[in-house]
């Protein structure tokens, strides 16, 4: 994760690390984000922005030539180099102001933290710096236009998918979208879509995922424990699909890809 230049929120709280449970979907949407950069590493020189406690590090540095991992949370950061030790490097940063030269990066990743910035344009353009000629940025970001969306705690604002290619396209980057998770029948989905509003105006969503998790139980029963670092059976890896711009409601997480011109 990442924040401002201000006080650092305890991201340690809404964050998945070593031992959170999680459902089956849950498991594969955080395999699947880190089976993709693996492909996209393959051999390359990468950095992972808002690494958070690094459970994809080890898929993505047996892929990559180099692979450095930074968050803004010093805790979570603890959390990782207690796993890797030496075998991945790790530094505190803030996503704002990279402390890496021009044309450093051929990938940088971004998962499920652009939300907690800040100042995500300036961000933006920090990353685009970083990637050399030819480089790629991924974004992956649960989706704010689907029906039964909620903001976690300590978030700033939610990207769309039109506002990802805004925000990418102004800094010379050129970009794609795709939907991953679709959303399930319009009757169940408007079921789960009424339960989750309910319990957010009666303000009895968790506010850590300690809580989310005791009430993932009830939902889903059976969960899974997030390990320190995310071997090749963890979970599935789920299809991509490609959207065109406009609101893309049918899909519970967006996958932005953003290159840079060689």
């Amino acid at each position: 994760m990442t924040a401002s230049r201000t006080r650092v929120p305890r991201f340690e709280d809404v964050t998945e690390t070593t031992g959170t449970a999680v459902s089956a979907e849950g498991a594969s949407m955080m395999y699947t984000r880190y089976h993709v950069a693996a492909e996209l590493a393959r051999g390359k020189r990468v950095l992972e922005v808002a690494c958070g406690s690094g459970q994809g590090l080890g898929l993505v540095g047996r892929a990559a030539a180099q692979l450095i991992g930074g968050d803004v949370s010093r805790p979570l950061l603890r959390t990782a180099q207690a796993h890797y030790a030496c075998r991945i490097p790790l530094t505190c940063l803030s996503a704002e102001r990279l402390p890496f030269a021009d044309a450093t990066f051929d990938v940088v990743l971004c998962f499920e933290a652009s939300y907690y910035i800040l100042h995500m344009d300036e961000t933006f353009s920090e990353i685009a710096r970083v990637l050399r000629p030819g480089g790629t940025a991924l974004f992956v970001n649960a989706n704010p236009e689907r029906r039964d969306f909620i903001k976690s705690p300590h978030s700033v604002h939610y990207h769309t998918a039109d506002e990802f290619r805004a925000a990418l396209e102004s800094v010379g980057l050129t970009v794609t979208v795709e939907g991953a998770f679709p959303l399930g029948s319009r009757l169940a989905g408007r079921a789960v879509v009424l339960a989750r509003r309910a319990l957010e105006g009666l303000g009895l969503v968790p506010k850590t995922l300690r809580g989310r998790t005791r009430l993932k139980r009830i939902v889903y029963r059976r969960l899974r424990e997030v390990p320190s670092e995310l071997g090749p059976g963890f979970a599935t890896d789920a299809p991509r699909m490609a959207v065109p711009r406009g609101p893309v409601p049918g899909f519970k997480v967006i996958y932005v890809t953003a290159r840079k011109q060689a």
